[in-house]
């Protein structure tokens, strides 16, 4: 009965701090816990799906197959290969909303007798049942390309069949979910269409022949034997059938399910990072406030000891009393992250390209839980170890133990009368130092993450130039391939007639046999230009760099030998480096101009010559003039792909979130500080109204006080963020296959999240500070 009196005093007497601490752990935990729900249920709905549609563990795009039964026969009697089905499609180009698509895009033929795709209702909030039939002149389309060309249905997209003007324009009808190629990082994609339009569009290409621009294509998905790994199967596929003379590209599920996944554990992990910072936040706020009930109650404290209460006691009812409001805002905040990870799905639908089912993963979770309150409990324990060294006549007496008594001596110089307001705050601050300590912890900590994601936010731009240079196989402004009559110095003029050309570089994407399978290989003139991430660039004629995807492909790695065929022969290459490029969901390789030519023909039309402005300003009409001169003699391309801005709206929804939960931490931290201080310090307002000093002037003061602990937090963890950001990034960005993030120290990034976090001290202080009208000189003459 004892024990539950006492906790429920404690509660009602301290009942602003617990609900401040609960609030605190309910962010830490939201946060964290959606980003479980939504890394384990996305990643696992994706590979589940993958396998529902039939992806298969190895999937080769083919084009131009003579006989698609004399090929799928030969790949099904390979040693190693369960199954393999075959799925026909069309390659094409595509426009629409006046957006060129900078892959080609695949038609795929449904009836209603397939339950392979499931359809998404026009809001893209759920799922709906799939249509009776695709009308001849409808698409069904994947949900990331309203983020990448902004399709909406109602919305037209036109693909060109044949030369002379023979194209086919439908209309979209709705969306549907493609597990393997609807992510926006994705440059291929699919469209749903009628059986009907599939066949008319197969009469066009067999009756143009020569003048076709669209191709008769198959997806041939391949299953492999349990312990039969995929390089494996590669190999025996390239040896032993026909498949490498048809094949477009070639993936495994594993690259795939990476691609599809590539923004939402990026993104995931950023948070993650977060959350851990704002547990780190509440775990030092928690510290100061135990300090500080501790300190307050220290008589409270003596008066029960001489009963006979036990410093081991009165440390397990305090215990209880955190341990409660701690407990409270981890369950309450694990539980809200079930509709926040179900909000985080609808909200990226139209990036990720599927809707990734919100389910509660018991076990992981409860192991968050154990985590999120084991911790603070035993550091709770830690910190409440001064209740031990209470002399109980002591503590009535109101001595204070010298570890908790305020140091009040600290400041010995007066008050000048000049910046009374400031002096008056900064003679606070230093006397009572100890009780701001919380505050500057979170400002520290904050300051950093803020930093963080406002230079994350200025190296991504406006158009997404530190994201592109990074997917990209070298950085650009603006790439010129010059075709047909059209010289290269006729164009180049052109160019620097608006601008001009400070540094420029050839690069060309021939297709080359590796291991007998296709794929694009970047041919760069300075291949010290490439994204490296391991080994070095491949500067030899001899050398070749690989991305990861491909190098997985392969079962290659750093040091191994590959055998690349060209058009004119072929050459046994040393594997240099691993190095970055999204190209192609990231199956392509770098070699050197000399490298390539000992296999392959050289060629103007090859070379796409790239260039850096002094006025990257100017791109969009150099763009246009080019076009407008010379038509299809030029092709133009600058730094960017469709998919882009999606990726940009993510990044920007994403710093928002974390700009918006920082704030929530600094209102709570402020009030919870800010009411300790006020109580503690009403008989000090009571004298300074005595003297004349004015309402508004002691508010002023006391907001000043959190501005200064700020600005002192502010400066710390502006100066770690200068020191570490980059190679904090790096390591989340490898997620993404980037691993030159290089963030800069513009004067924005450095200044602003300081100020940012100063600035909501200062207000929230301010607010908090109206209750010093309520101050009655009366306390004067109350008893201490």
């Amino acid at each position: 009965m004892e024990n539950r009196m006492i906790i429920r005093a404690g509660v009602k007497r301290n009942k602003g701090s617990f609900l401040g601490i609960g609030i605190l752990l309910l962010l830490a935990a939201l946060s964290l816990t959606a980003v479980l729900i939504t890394v384990l249920a996305g990643n696992s709905y994706i590979r589940d799906e993958m396998e529902r549609v039939g992806f298969g563990d190895l999937t080769a795009w083919a084009s131009d197959v003579p006989d698609i039964e004399f090929l799928m026969e030969s790949i099904r009697e390979q040693e190693g290969v369960e199954a393999a089905e075959a799925q026909r499609l069309i390659f094409s180009e595509y426009e629409a909303n006046g957006v060129e698509s900078d892959s080609q895009g695949q038609m795929i033929p449904w009836t209603l007798s397939g339950s392979r795709y499931r359809f998404f209702q026009n809001n893209l909030s759920g799922y709906r049942e799939a249509p009776e039939e695709i009308g001849g002149q409808e698409v069904y389309v994947s949900p990331s390309m309203k983020s990448m060309m902004d399709l909406e249905p109602g919305d037209t997209v036109t693909f060109p069949i044949a030369r002379g003007g023979k194209t086919i324009s439908l209309t979209v009808a709705g969306y549907y979910e493609d597990p393997f190629m609807g992510s926006s990082m994705i440059g291929m994609k699919g469209f749903l269409i009628s059986e009907k339009t599939y066949e008319e569009i197969g009469s066009v290409i067999e009756e143009t022949g020569m003048d076709a621009l669209a191709r008769d294509g198959l997806m041939i998905h391949i299953q492999a034997e349990d312990g039969i790994t995929v390089s494996e199967v590669n190999r025996i596929l390239v040896e032993n059938t026909p498949l490498s003379m048809y094949t477009e590209f070639i993936h495994s599920a594993d690259t795939m399910a990476g691609f599809m996944g590539i923004l939402q554990n990026a993104f995931s992990a950023i948070l993650a990072a977060f959350a851990l910072v704002l547990f780190g936040v509440a775990m030092a706020v928690m510290g100061h406030s135990i300090s500080g009930l501790v300190e307050q109650e220290w008589k409270n404290l003596g008066i029960l000891k001489t009963m006979g209460y036990t410093g081991g006691r009165l440390t397990g009812l305090l215990t209880i009393q955190y341990g409660a409001a701690m407990g409270g805002g981890v369950i309450l905040g694990m539980l809200l992250a079930v509709p926040a990870a179900g909000l985080i799905s609808r909200m990226t639908v139209t990036t990720t390209g599927v809707l990734i089912p919100v389910h509660f993963p018991v076990l992981p979770c409860m192991g968050v839980f154990a985590i999120l309150l084991l911790v603070p409990v035993s550091f709770c324990i830690l910190r409440l170890r001064n209740i031990k060294r209470i002399a109980p006549m002591a503590a009535i007496r109101g001595e204070l133990d010298t570890v908790s008594a305020s140091e009040t001596k600290f400041f010995r110089n007066g008050i000048q009368a000049g910046g009374l307001s400031f002096h008056l705050a900064l003679r606070q601050v230093l006397t009572g130092r100890r009780r701001y300590m919380g505050a500057c912890l979170v400002a520290v900590f904050l300051v950093f993450f803020a930093s963080l994601a406002g230079r994350m936010n200025g190296w991504l731009g406006e158009d997404g130039k530190g994201m592109m240079d990074a997917f990209n196989p070298a950085d650009l402004d603006l790439g010129v391939q010059v075709l047909g009559e059209l010289g290269a110095e006729e164009m180049e003029q052109m160019v620097l007639s608006y601008t001009d050309i400070t540094d420029s570089y050839l690069l060309a994407m021939p297709s080359v046999s590796v291991n007998g399978t296709n794929y694009t290989a970047n041919v760069i003139t300075e291949p010290e230009r490439f994204h490296i991430s391991r080994g070095q660039t491949s500067m030899g004629a001899d050398q070749v760099v690989l991305t990861e995807a491909l190098a997985s492909d392969l079962g290659a790695d750093v040091g191994d030998f590959v055998t690349i065929r060209g058009n004119k022969g072929s050459g046994e290459f040393t594997v240099s480096g691993i190095y970055h490029c999204a190209n192609d969901m990231g199956a392509n390789l770098g070699m050197s101009r000399e490298g390539y030519l000992s296999i392959g023909e050289d060629d103007s039309r090859l070379w796409c010559y790239h260039y850096f402005l002094e006025d990257p300003s100017q791109k969009q009409a150099i763009t246009e003039a080019l076009e407008q001169t010379w038509g299809g003699d030029v092709h133009v391309h600058e730094n960017s792909w469709p998919g882009l801005f999606g990726i940009i709206s993510a990044m920007h929804m994403l710093i928002f979130f974390l700009y918006g939960v920082s704030a929530a931490f600094i209102c709570v931290v402020t009030g919870m500080a800010g009411t300790k201080i006020l109580d503690a310090e009403q008989k000090d307002m009571g004298i300074y109204k005595s003297i004349g000093c004015s309402v508004r002037m002691l508010r002023f003061s006391f907001a000043f006080r959190f501005g200064i602990v700020a600005a002192v937090g502010a400066v710390i963890g502006t100066l770690a963020a200068m020191g570490f950001t980059d190679p904090v990034v790096s390591t989340v960005m490898r997620l993404a296959g980037i691993s030159n993030f290089a963030s800069g120290n513009s004067l924005g990034s450095v200044l602003l999240p300081g100020s940012m976090v100063i600035l909501l001290f200062f207000g929230f202080a301010w607010l908090l500070s109206g209750r010093i009208r309520r101050e009655d000189m009366n306390v004067l003459t109350a008893e201490t």
